[in-house]
């Protein structure tokens, strides 16, 4: 048998070419016997060059309800294995976007089980893919409030089994990539006067452009770097708008973001205008802490809704935000001079 790729290390060996008719002749049938030829299938497909393919079948393998096989234990790790090892001249589809399709619209039998492993799929995709490749389809997200489940959430649906093997595939795949085990840590936020602002203006110098390249052009980014974050002009809106200006900081590495938000003259709208983290903080609580911290001020002073808007096309944002409870108001498109523009979604959570 010719093969384009080195076999799978994690799929069963295989001696000949195998056959789409090989699994659609078990039909309805979701056996023993079913789920070994999925592994075989998505084997062959891998070793043709079609790890799209060779994906789609492994799926059909999670679409069984057996007894845990130590032979042939669920695909995760396997999966896990296809999406690092992916290579760049075969054609792999949207992985991330693929399962977060197949987990929103999953159907009978077995929908719930089938729902979270597919969900399962999507976290391991988005720890490996990187999402300015592989994007989640923020359209579905939109329209329909999709909330991208976290790991805790995916971890309480699963049965046993596929926890155990779900929660070692992880393992692997982190110990693969180089990630270490991020803690949470502890922060304190502080608002400021206007004198410390250029703090601010420097933490705001070396996040946005490892943040947003890729999002908005660079022009674009050194242009509103300039327009609102000099310190004289975060100190207008201090004194003409009443906004708050505060720094996000923690035990040993001093100031690692800030927040601004003002409440809108005449309503009871807490605006949240600026929040921000360095990128080795994120995934440590800190940005719900953050959005904890502002909410509290905002019922302190007698808002009854916190707004913010976000780039329709910075996606973890997006996500965080959507865990925290917050929904889509409305897309806005403001223009904000030189040529550029803000193309953003709205999102409101109540107090």
């Amino acid at each position: 048998m010719t093969s384009v790729n080195a076999p799978h290390p994690l799929l069963p060996a295989i001696d000949r070419i195998h056959e789409a008719s090989e699994i659609t002749a078990f039909g309805k049938e979701r056996s023993a016997a079913f789920y070994e030829a999925c592994h075989l299938y998505a084997q062959s497909l891998w070793q043709q060059g079609f790890p799209a393919k060779s994906i789609l079948a492994l799926n059909r393998a999670l679409s069984c309800v057996l007894p845990s096989d130590e032979r042939l234990p669920l695909p995760y790790r396997a999966l896990a294995w296809l999406l690092i090892h992916r290579p760049a001249d075969q054609f792999i589809g949207n992985p991330t976007r693929h399962w977060q399709h197949l987990a929103t619209r999953m159907v009978e039998p077995n929908k719930e089980l089938r729902m979270w492993r597919a969900w399962a799929c999507w976290y391991l995709a988005k720890e490996i893919l990187p999402e300015s490749e592989f994007p989640p389809d923020l359209k579905q997200i939109r329209e329909e409030a999709v909330r991208e489940p976290t790991r805790a959430i995916i971890a309480q649906h699963l049965p046993a089994d596929d926890l155990t093997i779900w929660e070692a595939a992880l393992a692997w795949t982190h110990a693969e990539l180089g990630k270490a085990a991020r803690p949470r840590l502890e922060s304190r936020i502080r608002r400021i006067s206007a004198d410390e602002l250029p703090i601010i203006q420097k933490l705001a110098h070396r996040i946005w452009p490892e943040v947003y390249p890729g999002i908005i052009t660079q022009a674009q980014i050194d242009y509103m770097l300039t327009v609102w974050y000099h310190p004289s002009a975060m100190a207008r809106e201090m004194e003409t708008r009443g906004t708050w200006f505060a720094l996000i900081e923690v035990v040993g590495h001093g100031s690692v973001g800030y927040v601004s938000f003002e409440r809108y003259a005449g309503t009871d709208i807490c605006f949240i205008n600026k929040l921000y983290l360095l990128p080795e903080m994120h995934g440590r609580g800190l940005g719900a802490a953050a959005l904890e911290w502002v909410r509290d001020r905002a019922r302190e002073l007698g808002c009854t809704h916190l707004q913010l808007r976000v780039n329709k096309a910075n996606s973890p944002a997006i996500r965080a935000y959507q865990r925290a409870g917050f929904t889509f108001l409305d897309d806005v498109c403001t223009d904000i001079g030189s040529g550029f523009v803000m193309d953003d979604f709205r999102m409101e959570k109540l107090v």
